[in-house]
């Protein structure tokens, strides 16, 4: 039997304080892959596919941007919802123009993070059908 669990690869810096929302992702039928900076995400979609990216904005070293913008490089359809502390207009803006598929503000509750992900996965999946 085909394996079709979606994969979620999560970065943030606080990954241990999202343990409950990884939960409620795997009981929606989500793995979800922490990781705690921008470098090993980066490292783990060279490795493997993965069908979303959840990146947190601010973390130490390699910051939201700019693992963004190597995750791209590496897989450029890969749909990616950046999470973030901070409101700023411009940030939104900057992140959109490289192409983010969501923008989720802090503090995110599960079904939220569960809804942007489904949205996002459902809408890709329609539009692969439609074309097939």
């Amino acid at each position: 039997m085909k394996d079709d669990k979606r994969k979620i690869l999560w970065a943030d810096d606080e990954i241990d304080l999202l343990r409950a929302h990884h939960r409620f992702l795997g009981d929606k039928g989500y793995v979800v892959t922490p990781v705690s900076n921008g470098k090993d995400a980066i490292a783990l979609i060279a490795q493997e596919p993965f069908d979303i990216v959840l990146l947190d904005e601010m973390m130490p070293g390699l910051d939201g941007l700019s693992t963004l913008e190597q995750i791209k490089m590496i897989d450029p359809n890969v749909p990616v919802v950046m999470i973030t502390k901070n409101e700023e207009e411009h940030l939104m803006n900057e992140a959109i123009g490289r192409r983010i598929d969501d923008y989720l503000t802090k503090p995110v509750n599960p079904s939220q993070i569960f809804m942007a992900c489904k949205k996002i996965l459902d809408s890709r999946q329609i539009r692969q059908s439609q074309a097939g």
